[in-house]
């Protein structure tokens, strides 16, 4: 068998991508859930279905692959959502553990390429199995779309390097990179990161053949600006006027307003300083349980990391910067769930810990010259293949097992039930707005609701503008003066059945109120 496995050398991409996708299918969400921070799956799932706008940067990249899984599952789209978080979760497991291999391949040419497959498989499982990543796999939400867009550039970075020091011209790998940024951009803003990273590797190997990479860079920089061409999608979408569009970006002002994410740039490095003791706390909590499920993977991710340093500098210092970046990142981000921003920095240290475990192992059989025992060295990688991705499914299991997780529907189709005919419901928060934006936008189920978020009714023209397209019998026309909320509610009230579905964030005039299953009824003094 370990035969066969060395006679094809690349078996650790599709074996780690099946046991992940198996992992997610079994513990992926039923439909709709707010479980992992996941209360944006609402709002993306009502903007892929109405083909709207969904909340900044627009992530249109995402967008039109949550479209494409919804029609391929029209009767289940919040389930659709779910299964493209696993696809994308599953395909960047396997690209690591394809990465890791040609990792080590390079590192240790002596060693059979059954045993490094081995290695790598051990480490992409281990990254798979991590509560992070695994978490974000079995919801709606776009963190492992970017986690394959991280090491898809990784892998063509590594394999354009093969091609420049093999004699070869490369460009294709490398405008294939620049593609994917500037498609991944369309994901999520914090992919610049890797194009930092991206850039620097390749100034570092263009001593080497200087006079091929002289264009090369205007091929690199023409195919991340050809990726990007995917924001045109939100003009387009935000023409038809849709119930969700954040922005509504169809100027070039308010264009820039949803794509730069100007309304959370605030969050950004936006942590007090009191608050950094215990988010640097939270961030080693973090790397103690992500890699292998406790300290011992962390241990031999740090030892690989210290291997790296002396054998393959260039990419020791490519991961690193990606990793402590990441981390400045996501601790400096000022949200209860910027931790799903250090999804690629766990990584990173599966590709360390790839390294750490072949280096301890092969290092060990060397050392001791193990002619009697030459099967040890493989039996220890089999041993680790068991028990650090093991530890992770037993440690976090409960954590992240979705699959009778029925919350937001649960609640969804308790808030239609109830509501009266007509009825308006006011939210303040994602969770319950978002969820209602699909049920009654998304999938059209009672369409005679108006689920109305207040905070945005507050803050921003082109809601109230949304809501007056949408509703022109109970908002003001755009164009004029949209009337306070403690002037619109009243008269609401006095019009249609008026809820609230959670305690909202402002001064409500003087209601009565009774509940009514999970809203609560206002009455008019």
């Amino acid at each position: 068998m370990m035969r066969v496995f060395a006679q094809r050398p690349a078996w650790p991409a599709p074996v780690a991508a099946a046991a992940a996708l198996a992992l997610y299918a079994v513990t992926l969400a039923p439909g709709l859930t707010w479980a992992h921070t996941g209360a944006d799956g609402g709002d993306f799932l009502a903007a892929a279905l109405t083909r709207g706008v969904p909340h900044p940067p627009g992530y249109p990249t995402y967008q039109l692959l949550l479209r494409t899984a919804t029609a391929l599952l029209p009767a289940a789209p919040d389930r659709a959502g779910n299964w493209l978080s696993a696809i994308c979760a599953a395909g960047a497991v396997a690209v690591l553990a394809d990465l890791a291999r040609r990792m080590l391949a390079r590192a240790w040419p002596a060693v059979p390429a059954s045993r490094t497959g081995l290695y790598a498989l051990t480490a992409a499982l281990a990254w798979g199995a991590s509560p992070a990543l695994w978490g974000q796999a079995v919801i709606t939400e776009v963190y492992t779309l970017n986690a394959l867009a991280v090491m898809l550039i990784l892998w063509l970075a590594w394999r354009w390097r093969d091609a420049i020091e093999g004699g070869g011209a490369g460009w294709g790998w490398l405008a294939a990179a620049g593609l994917t940024l500037g498609l991944g951009l369309g994901n999520h803003l914090s992919l610049a990161i890797v194009g930092l990273a991206l850039v620097d590797w390749v100034w570092e190997y263009q001593r080497q053949a200087t006079a091929v990479l002289r264009w090369q860079w205007l091929a690199a920089a023409s195919a991340v600006a050809l990726g990007l061409c995917v924001y045109a999608y939100l003009p387009a979408a935000a023409a038809g006027d849709p119930p969700v569009n954040w922005g509504d970006p169809r100027t070039l002002g308010r264009f820039w307003w949803v794509v730069s994410g100007r309304a959370y740039a605030g969050l950004v490095m936006g942590i007090p300083w009191t608050a950094l003791p215990a988010r640097l706390s939270a961030w080693a909590g973090e790397a103690l349980r992500q890699v292998g499920g406790g300290p011992w993977g962390t241990l031999a991710a740090l030892a690989g990391l210290w291997w790296l340093d002396r054998r393959q500098h260039a990419w020791w210092r490519t991961t690193l910067f990606l990793a402590v970046v990441y981390s400045l990142y996501a601790i400096g981000y000022r949200t209860d769930d910027s931790f799903v921003y250090l999804i690629p920095v766990w990584g990173m240290a599966a590709l360390w810990l790839a390294a750490g475990l072949a280096w301890g192992v092969e290092s060990a059989a060397s050392r001791l010259a193990l002619q009697r025992w030459r099967a040890l060295p493989t039996l220890l990688a089999v041993a680790a293949l068991i028990v650090l991705p093991g530890i992770s499914l037993a440690r976090f299991w409960r954590e992240n097992d979705l699959s009778r997780d029925h919350e937001a529907t649960d609640f969804v189709a308790s808030a239609l039930a109830q509501a009266e005919p007509g009825g308006v419901i006011l939210s303040s928060t994602d969770r319950p707005a978002f969820a209602l934006w699909y049920a009654v936008y998304g999938l059209g189920r009672r369409p005679d609701l108006v689920p109305i978020n207040v905070n945005l009714y507050y803050h921003f023209a082109w809601y109230r503008a949304t809501l007056a397209n949408r509703h022109p019998d109970l908002f003001a026309p755009t164009g004029e003066a949209p009337p306070a909320l403690e002037t619109l509610l009243p008269a609401l009230a006095a019009q249609r059945p008026l809820y609230r579905a959670e305690a909202v964030e402002i001064a409500l005039p003087a209601f009565s109120e009774e509940p009514a299953g999970v809203l609560v009824r206002l009455r008019a003094p």
